[in-house]
């Protein structure tokens, strides 16, 4: 990675003042975010592009869930995940499919969940957990 080089993050949420509120908060923490509206859209962003350091994916969404959206990407790229959500319920062990990702994929450390409403300290921390920080090298901004 080239030094000074912010990381890149997509977001994935079908609220446009979600993506708003991440692309700030996330872009006043130095990383490079794009947002998608639509999981479609997200998903031809991570095909066209596939250098984006994380993924941050909203679970209930209109046509494809989080869910759907994570088993499709792990298809063709390697990406770390951030699933974010307002319904804890969605993460219950009891879902098959939920069981069958943990077992596959989220016990690597490569992907977590953060739970909405929640404090723009707890995002910050999430992502700096899964990716790092911004950039590889020391601030000097």
């Amino acid at each position: 990675m080239a030094e000074g080089n912010p990381r890149k993050i997509l977001s994935i949420d079908d609220e446009p003042d979600i993506l708003t509120v991440y692309r700030s908060a996330l872009s006043l923490q130095g990383y490079n975010i794009e947002t998608a509206s639509e999981p479609e859209e997200g998903i031809r962003l991570l095909r066209e592009q596939g250098d984006f350091d994380l993924l941050m994916l909203d679970v209930k969404m209109p046509g494809k869930s989080g869910f759907d959206v994570y088993s499709e990407i792990r298809e063709f790229v390697d990406v770390p995940v951030l699933f974010v959500t307002a319904y804890p319920k969605s993460f219950t062990l009891e879902s098959d499919q939920v069981t069958r990702m943990w077992q596959d994929h989220f016990a690597d450390g490569t992907t977590d969940i953060l739970y909405k409403p929640f404090e723009l300290e707890q995002l910050y921390e999430k992502v700096d957990g899964l990716i790092g920080s911004a950039s590889s090298s020391s601030d000097e901004s």
